[in-house]
């Protein structure tokens, strides 16, 4: 239970911080920056 609270809390942490950095765009961002899409993420 206290781990899955401290992934939770990691987790939101994270969204928080990189939303800012990157608005909506995080798919396109990084086609447009590698070209091709990573294997998994169609």
């Amino acid at each position: 239970l206290l781990k899955n609270t401290v992934s939770q809390m990691v987790y939101k942490h994270a969204i928080s911080t990189v939303v800012p950095v990157r608005p909506i765009r995080l798919p396109s961002a990084a086609d447009a920056e590698h070209g091709d899409a990573e294997p998994g993420n169609a």
